[in-house]
């Protein structure tokens, strides 16, 4: 099998609330999540996606990433 790579160029969170740890926490586990995920496209162009989730203060960083993981495979499987 050949070694597939996907590069994020960029990812930009708005976490009102929440610190530059929970922050850098929430972005580690959306690309770990994304990986793991299996279900991004081999290859070609991913296009640029906006979500927005609905992260009350006080959430766990990893309930908030699982729900934009959902999210951007919701909105890839729209897409592509």
């Amino acid at each position: 099998m050949p070694d597939v790579r996907l590069q994020i160029d960029r990812l930009v969170l708005s976490l009102p609330g929440g610190s530059a740890g929970d922050g850098r926490k929430v972005g580690y586990l959306v690309v770990a999540g994304l990986a793991a995920a299996g279900a991004l496209p081999q290859s070609g162009d991913l296009p640029n996606l906006s979500v927005t989730v609905n992260a009350a203060m006080g959430r766990r960083p990893e309930a908030v990433a699982r729900q934009i993981v959902d999210q951007v495979l919701h909105a890839l499987a729209r897409n592509v």
